[in-house]
């Protein structure tokens, strides 16, 4: 008896809830008819015989705007010794080069944040003719 409800509760815990399923089918529609109206409106465009080509891929562009799939960005894995190969999406970098990265965007950064050279203060009072 114990075996059996634990079973139904397991059947029951694995099914997916109605409702999430029910959100996911209609954001799915959603940009299934936006993704169809874009379509729809670059067609348009590229038929059209008033514009220029430069015009034409602008418009097309901003027609599809948002629409296109979302690419995951890439994967930084700094390879230990023994060295893995790599995979789609995937870069290998040793410690060297992610420390020389974090270290110019820290330069960047303080560059962009502090005063812009020069002397300041008493020094630029002391040097001052």
């Amino acid at each position: 008896l114990v075996a059996k409800m634990k079973e139904k509760f397991l059947n029951l815990s694995t099914r997916p809830i109605a409702k999430v399923a029910e959100a996911r089918a209609r954001k799915n529609k959603r940009a299934r008819t936006k993704l169809a109206a874009a379509k729809k409106k670059a067609e348009a465009v590229a038929n059209s015989s008033e514009m220029s080509e430069a015009m034409k891929l602008k418009a097309i562009s901003k027609a599809m705007r948002g629409q296109d799939a979302k690419r995951p960005g890439k994967t930084y894995i700094v390879s230990k010794k023994g060295g893995t190969k790599g995979a789609r999406g995937v870069k290998l970098v040793d410690k060297r080069m992610k420390n020389d990265k974090r270290a110019m965007d820290r330069a960047t950064k303080k560059r962009i944040g502090g005063k812009q050279g020069g002397l300041s203060g008493s020094k630029r009072r002391r040097n001052h003719k």
